[in-house]
């Protein structure tokens, strides 16, 4: 496997195999704890993807013991940081009121360009 390769694909048979697992079970976000809408596409923000509990940039690996269900919302606002971390950041920022468009994610990005 090269260096710039995803491990997440690298046996993508087994990874497509975990990700139908949790899909049957129609478990929440376990990140901010609502419900996840499993028939979007892993692409919408409130999508669902699988999150790995220990990064695999940290050393987890990718066995279900650490993996869980999420939003791609909340798993990108996890990044590479803890999950208790991620849970309290996503909670605050539902309390302040983040609104998470559907189209955030393929808004073009802003460019100083266009400021003057």
């Amino acid at each position: 496997m090269s260096a710039r390769s995803n491990p997440r694909r690298a046996n993508g048979w087994r990874r497509d195999q975990q990700r139908r697992r949790w899909e049957s079970r129609g478990l929440p976000c376990y990140i901010c704890g609502r419900p996840i809408d499993y028939s979007l596409p892993s692409t919408d923000p409130y999508g669902f993807v699988v999150d790995e509990t220990i990064p695999l940039k940290h050393g987890g690996t990718m066995s279900m013991d650490n993996q869980g269900p999420a939003h791609r919302w909340c798993n990108r606002v996890k990044s590479t940081h803890s999950l208790a971390w991620a849970r309290r950041k996503v909670h605050e920022l539902i309390k302040q009121g983040a609104q998470l468009h559907r189209d955030a994610m393929t808004e073009q990005p802003v460019r100083s360009s266009g400021w003057f």
